[in-house]
C-alpha cells in the first residue's frame, strides 16, 4: 500500500478518529502511516474484542474493519457494533462474493473495500463517507442553533426505503440496526416489545442479561429523534420498550 505525495490534503478541521480493525500487524500499521501522512489519527486493534473496547473508548469517527480477525468473521456481529456507534463502518476484505458484499451493506456497513487497496483509494473513500456524515450532521447543528422554530409534525418511516423522514420532508440519519430497532417497535406502538425479541430481530442473535448492545441502541435512536426522544421509546421494567409516537414539533 503506498500513500502517494500528489494526493491533497482535506480541508481543516479536527483530525479524524479511525479505527482499524486488522490482524495482519504489517497491514494494519502500513494503514494507520498512511492515514498519519494524511492528517489522520489511527488507532489500530486486531481481535473483535480489542475493537469493541476500543469503539467504547474512543468513540472513532470510523471504522475499518477486516471481515476476518482469525477465524471470526465480522459480517454477523456488525449489528453489535452498530449499536454502539453510528460512524461510518468500511468492511475490509479479500473475500470477492457479491453475497458478502449485500450481506454486509443491508446490516449496516457503509463500504466494502477489496484486498489489495491501495493507500490514496483508502484515503478516498474515508474522506468520502466523512464528508456524508459531516453534511447530515450540518443541517442537525443549525437546527440546535435555533430551539425555538416550530417544526412540523406528521413523521414518515418509509419501510421499503429504509428511511424515516421529519414531517418537514428531511431525513433522519439512521443506521441499519436503528432503522430496523424503530421499525420493529412501531409495528405495535403502545406495545412493549421485549428486549428477547428486539436483539433477535434487530442484532440477529439471541439477548443475554448483561448484553447493553440494545440499550446502547435505544439511546443513539432517542438522540436523533431529537427533543422528546425519551418519551417516544420508553423502557418498561422487567419488559423491554414501546414505542409511544413521534416525538410532536
Amino acid at each position: 500500500m503506498s500513500s502517494g505525495t500528489e494526493f491533497g490534503a482535506e480541508e481543516a478541521g479536527p483530525a479524524p478518529n479511525v479505527l482499524i480493525v486488522e490482524d495482519d500487524e504489517a497491514l494494519a500499521e502500513e494503514m494507520a502511516l498512511t492515514l498519519s501522512d494524511y492528517g489522520m489519527r489511527p488507532t489500530t486493534a486486531a481481535t473483535w474484542e480489542a475493537a469493541i473496547a476500543a469503539v467504547e473508548a474512543s468513540a472513532p469517527d470510523l471504522v475499518v474493519l477486516d471481515q476476518r480477525l482469525g477465524r471470526v468473521d465480522t459480517l454477523p456481529r456488525i449489528g453489535t457494533l452498530r449499536a454502539l456507534t453510528d460512524a461510518p463502518v468500511l468492511i475490509l476484505t479479500g473475500n470477492r462474493a457479491e453475497t458478502d458484499r449485500i450481506v454486509a451493506l443491508e446490516i449496516g456497513a457503509d463500504d466494502f473495500l477489496l484486498k489489495p487497496i491501495s493507500g490514496r483509494e483508502l484515503v478516498a473513500r474515508i474522506r468520502a463517507h466523512l464528508r456524508r456524515v459531516q453534511q447530515t450532521r450540518q443541517p442537525e447543528k443549525e437546527r440546535e442553533k435555533e430551539p425555538d422554530q416550530p417544526q412540523p409534525g406528521n413523521w414518515t418511516l418509509l419501510t421499503v426505503e429504509r428511511e424515516l423522514r421529519r414531517g418537514d420532508g428531511s431525513v433522519v440519519p439512521l443506521t441499519g440496526a436503528e432503522f430496523d430497532l424503530l421499525a420493529v417497535l412501531a409495528e405495535a406502538p403502545g406495545h412493549p416489545v421485549d428486549r428477547e425479541t428486539l436483539t433477535k430481530r434487530v442484532l440477529r442473535r439471541p439477548w443475554r442479561p448483561d448484553d447493553r448492545a440494545l440499550d446502547n441502541l435505544v439511546m443513539h435512536l432517542r438522540r436523533k429523534l431529537g427533543p422528546g426522544g425519551e418519551r417516544a421509546i420508553t423502557a418498561i421494567r422487567s419488559q423491554g420498550y414501546v414505542f409511544t409516537g413521534f416525538p410532536r414539533g
